[in-house]
């Protein structure tokens, strides 16, 4: 009975959730650069900056780094319709060897890779450019309001927890919020320079290897990194692949393409970014997948972007509210405990 009132408030709490997504996606996001950019509000703060002053640069920082992704792929998608003739043109060779080596009746080639109409065409993705540039910048905004009165409301905490609570409580409450801000904070910004660092080295080596669109796919490879394994493998399957079709018939380049991202993909996914983050954050990656389809499900693809940081942070309460630690375990890949386990058992007297 009870498991099947959890299941039924489950699927009520998705229903809310996505039928309030035009609200609580930008909620959400200003709650998440709330954890990154407190702190440098409050250092700026420290260092006799006014806080409106501190707020305000953050916004402008914020606002100049939006338009920096979005100019980034704008300009990539422009590029790519420029060249897409040539692309178009070797697509067709491929699929041509690939029906005299298979021996498959494919048909015309020049059938599954049609003629485009590229007037058209990019008077039709300006127009849904310029439409999807204005919803995102009417996203942006809703979230930066958030994200302001969050970093003014932030001041007034301490008092309403003075007032809210016993002291012992307070003390507590107090304590473990510290904690957790500390810890989601502190994912939140290692992960965003972890992506950006990542995005850096995907442009360096596609521009050294002179595959076509390196800072596309390096804003992209920055992005997809919110996503575990499987954003690692959508780039370095959509780079390969890029290299394949502009470098076809040799296969030289697109195998070194490969290994190089590749290599730059296992680097950081598992030497850098557990070292940097620490192993006590490791997800279970059945977790991982849950998260990822359900709000991938729930909010599409701006779902799947969040549903490892909300996942992070839905642990991170978890692991630092007493009542709520065993879920934080289940929750986390088993790799800390093991270790303790192990150490436990060595310390054992013989």
């Amino acid at each position: 009975m009870v498991v099947l009132l959890g299941i039924i408030v489950l699927f009520l709490v998705g229903a809310v959730f996505k039928t309030a997504e035009i609200v609580l996606v930008p909620l959400i996001i200003a709650g998440l650069l709330y954890f990154v950019f407190a702190p440098v509000v409050n250092f700026l703060e420290q260092n006799r900056i006014p806080r409106t002053v501190a707020i305000v640069m953050v916004v402008l920082i914020l606002l100049g780094f939006f338009y920096f992704i979005g100019f980034l792929v704008q300009t990539g998608i422009h590029s790519f319709i420029k060249v897409y003739p040539r692309f178009q043109t070797r697509l067709i060779l491929l699929m041509r060897d690939a029906q005299s080596l298979l021996n498959t009746p494919f048909g015309d080639a020049r059938g599954i890779v049609p003629d485009i109409n590229w007037t058209s065409a990019l008077r039709t993705t300006l127009i849904s450019l310029s439409g999807s540039f204005l919803k995102f910048a009417g996203g942006v905004g809703i979230i930066l309001v958030f994200l302001i009165f969050l970093l003014l409301e932030r001041p007034y905490f301490q008092s309403k927890l003075i007032n809210a609570f016993e002291e012992s409580t307070r003390r507590k409450v107090g304590e473990i919020l510290d904690h957790i801000n500390v810890q989601i904070g502190r994912y939140l910004a290692v992960k965003l320079f972890i992506s950006i660092v990542t995005g850096l080295e995907v442009y360096l080596g596609l521009l050294f290897l002179h595959i076509d669109f390196p800072i596309l796919w390096g804003v992209v490879a920055l992005l997809v990194n919110f996503i575990p394994n499987l954003g690692a493998l959508f780039i370095v399957a959509v780079t390969t692949l890029m290299a394949f079709v502009q470098f076809y018939p040799a296969v030289d380049l697109p195998i070194v393409t490969f290994v190089v991202m590749g290599a730059i993909q296992l680097i950081m996914g598992n030497f850098v970014d557990p070292r940097l983050l620490g192993s006590r954050l490791n997800l279970s990656p059945f977790i991982i997948l849950v998260s990822l389809i359900f709000w991938g499900w729930l909010w599409g693809i701006v779902g799947a972007f969040l549903s490892v940081p909300i996942t992070v942070v839905i642990k991170i309460i978890c692991d630092n509210v007493p009542y709520l630690r065993p879920i934080g375990i289940f929750m986390g890949s088993g790799r800390t405990h093991q270790l303790k386990t192990a150490e436990s058992e060595q310390a054992k007297p013989a």
